[in-house]
């Protein structure tokens, strides 16, 4: 099986850590692999998961390497049919147990059933994720999850940073508004180290899908009557995105 199936070189994630290390409070990256697998197939790669993948990412949790993972279901949105991320606040760490998850899935008793994950999901995306702002506290984002997500991806241009002091000083109030009420669980805007074409990524967690999508109706509207100018700033900075909700209740 191709190693690239379950992972990233390290050397890459490695190449991304001097920016990592730039920021002064400590903070929380997440890789993900972002699977296309046909949608009649997945039962058997969610079951190869769970009994070969889960073992081996509790492993590198205890053994401190991760702070958390998980593995999530495609419920609305585009193309991707599936999503592993690992999370922490040591870049390094991270990478390394990435190395060794792959080397894991290498090995015999494993090989065979990784080779029918690789047919089965024969494509994927990978990024490395840092966190900018979110309702949790930066160095444990991820930790507690509400059973679904919604996932908007952006594609910026090279003003991005304006779209993160926007974020900060214009939406953040709003989102707080709607974890302290309940509307949603939490929020985290996620910057892009290291992947394809999406910069920025604002993830949203809630009970359930209908949650999400009646939020999602009406936050663009509370962010335009709020700050109308940065709104559109926003959008011009960010002007595309994709829309995802994850289902987390595995």
């Amino acid at each position: 099986m191709n190693r690239a199936v379950f992972g990233f070189l390290v050397a890459i994630a490695l190449t991304s850590a001097p920016a990592a290390q730039a920021q002064d409070k400590p903070t929380s990256y997440l890789m993900g692999t972002y699977y296309r697998c046909p949608q009649g197939d997945v039962a058997r790669v969610d079951a190869i998961f769970k009994e070969q993948v889960t073992p081996l990412l509790k492993a590198a949790q205890t053994a401190g390497n991760i702070a958390t993972f998980g593995w999530a279901k495609h419920a609305e949105g585009g193309e991707w049919r599936r999503l592993l991320y690992i999370a922490g606040t040591d870049l390094e760490k991270l990478a390394a147990a990435r190395d060794a998850l792959t080397k894991s899935l290498m090995a015999p008793e494993h090989v065979k059933a990784f080779e029918e994950f690789g047919r089965t999901c024969s494509s994927h995306d990978d990024y490395i994720w840092r966190s900018k702002a979110s309702s949790q506290p930066l160095d444990a984002v991820a930790r507690v999850r509400a059973p679904f997500a919604m996932s908007t991806y952006f594609v910026c241009n090279a003003h991005e940073g304006e779209a993160d002091e926007i974020v900060v000083a214009a939406f953040a109030p709003l989102l707080n508004q709607r974890v302290k009420d309940g509307t949603i669980a939490s929020w985290n805007w996620i910057e892009h180290m290291f992947g394809g074409q999406y910069r920025r990524a604002l993830v949203l967690d809630g009970k359930d899908e209908t949650t999400l999508l009646k939020n999602w109706a009406t936050l663009q509207d509370d962010f335009e009557k709020a700050a109308p100018n940065l709104g559109r700033r926003f959008t011009e900075v960010c002007s595309s995105h994709s829309d995802y909700i994850w289902d987390l209740s595995n």
